[in-house]
């Protein structure tokens, strides 16, 4: 299987000029960095994100809604990763369609939607306070593991106060964009059985 594996790489490789290839060794250089970075740095959030003190005023209910701190650190360094995975996905898809391929894979189109789902999402879930039933708000703990207790009552984002079921499943849902997208990707590539036929 390694052998004919290797053989459609070689096939691929002898169709493009030297330029391509060095285009096609950069992106993907570039989407490793990002999605090794993305996915560490996310790991790293989802463990120590906490609320804003600044936010610990907050009414259940109400439409004030208190500026939220700029994001700091490994945040704001999540953040940079994901628009990478994003621009790479655009910049990198677009031009490995136009220049490589003369037609739009639908695996690139498939990441394109899927770094543009895990920004939105990512923006959704991004909290400024969790409440925790019986508790003060300074009481809650950091990162996101936390909102998978049975002790949530809602959580407030930059847009909505959301309940315990919902920021779960959108939890979830930005989660699993990463492992999605690569599955997708990896199994939408030619292997060596089509490359062959």
């Amino acid at each position: 299987m390694s052998s004919r594996l290797e053989e459609a790489r070689r096939r691929f490789r002898s169709n493009l000029t030297e330029r391509q290839q060095r285009g096609v060794r950069v992106l993907t250089w570039a989407s490793i960095v990002c999605l090794v970075g993305v996915s560490v740095t996310g790991a790293w959030q989802f463990v120590t994100h906490e609320s804003d003190p600044g936010w610990y005023g907050y009414e259940p209910g109400s439409d004030v809604r208190v500026a939220a701190s700029p994001s700091e650190g490994v945040a704001e360094l999540h953040g940079l990763f994901a628009a990478g995975v994003a621009v790479v996905a655009l910049v990198g898809g677009a031009w490995f369609a136009y220049r490589v391929l003369y037609d739009i894979p639908w695996p690139a189109v498939v990441a394109l939607l899927g770094a543009l789902a895990g920004l939105i999402t990512g923006s959704v879930i991004r909290f400024n306070l969790v409440k925790l039933q019986d508790r003060e708000y300074d009481d809650a703990g950091r990162g996101y593991a936390q909102l998978f207790g049975g002790d949530v009552e809602f959580v407030v984002t930059d847009r909505w106060e959301l309940g315990p079921m919902a920021i779960r499943l959108w939890t979830i849902g930005h989660v699993l964009t990463l492992p999605i997208l690569l599955a997708v990707i990896w199994f939408g590539l030619p292997h060596a059985d089509g490359a062959e036929s």
